[in-house]
């Protein structure tokens, strides 16, 4: 099973800092963030009580972790 995650990342001119927007996912990805390119099917990545659905949590660490290290690089 391959699948596809999609996550929103904004620019704050105010703070000129990178994160990920997780309030925009919502609006932008009504069907889930998660596409699984063998069903052809969305799934929402966060599953509730604290559980995520495949890699969700560790790519969405990954690259708030690196967007972390741009905004202290270019700071």
């Amino acid at each position: 099973m391959a699948k596809q995650y999609q996550f929103v990342i904004m620019f704050d001119e105010e703070t000129n800092r990178w994160s990920l927007d997780y309030e925009s996912e919502e609006s932008a990805f009504p069907n889930g963030t998660i596409y699984d390119t063998d069903t052809k099917t969305w799934e929402f990545g966060y599953a509730g009580d604290g559980n995520y659905v495949g890699n969700e949590q560790e790519v969405a660490e990954t690259i708030s972790n690196m967007l972390d290290l741009h905004n202290q690089l270019t700071a």
